[in-house]
């Protein structure tokens, strides 16, 4: 796809096309929250591996900051796409 888009202008034409499509929006955002959940989670295990926050209570707690943090981003990655 990066490909086609650098190439010809009629190969960026045909990108754009196709990443203006709804169905393709919406992959695109799945994967973004999807990533964005991944390193949020991320940060939470590296932390517990630090020591902070490994009683059962601050357990849940970050995970419903990691839960809250993803939310938020979703609907702000989804007003940035559309």
């Amino acid at each position: 796809m990066l490909d086609s888009a650098t190439g010809t202008t009629d190969g960026f034409e045909r990108v754009q096309t196709l990443l203006t499509n709804l169905p393709a929006k919406l992959i695109l955002w799945l994967f973004l929250v999807a990533l964005w959940y991944h390193l949020i989670a991320g940060i939470r295990h590296l932390l517990m591996d630090m020591g902070i926050g490994e009683s059962l209570k601050s357990a849940r707690l970050s995970g419903g900051i990691t839960v809250v943090i993803t939310l938020l981003a979703a609907i702000l990655l989804g007003s940035w796409l559309w």
